[in-house]
């Protein structure tokens, strides 16, 4: 029994201090994060949007395109 409240004293003086300090706030601000760029002036980064891979987005911008739209392009050519 007197081990248990050993164990258990032990465990209150643990949790007392790593208590999260009150100064310790969350700084991340979405509103303070950089503006996208525009789709006319951004180095696309095409990523899937669904399982099935045939619809993409820009990483960057945001741009939503088809896959088969993006077969003619050849970006050597930038």
């Amino acid at each position: 029994m007197l081990r248990i409240i050993k164990m258990y004293l032990i465990e209150l003086i643990v949790k007392l201090f790593k208590r999260p300090k009150k100064g310790n706030k969350n700084s991340f601000d979405p509103l303070a994060m950089q503006q996208p760029e525009q789709p006319e002036e951004c180095e696309h980064v095409f990523l899937p949007v669904d399982s099935t891979g045939e619809i993409l987005a820009c990483s960057n911008c945001g741009m939503v395109v088809n896959k088969k739209e993006l077969k003619d392009i050849n970006i050597f050519k930038r």
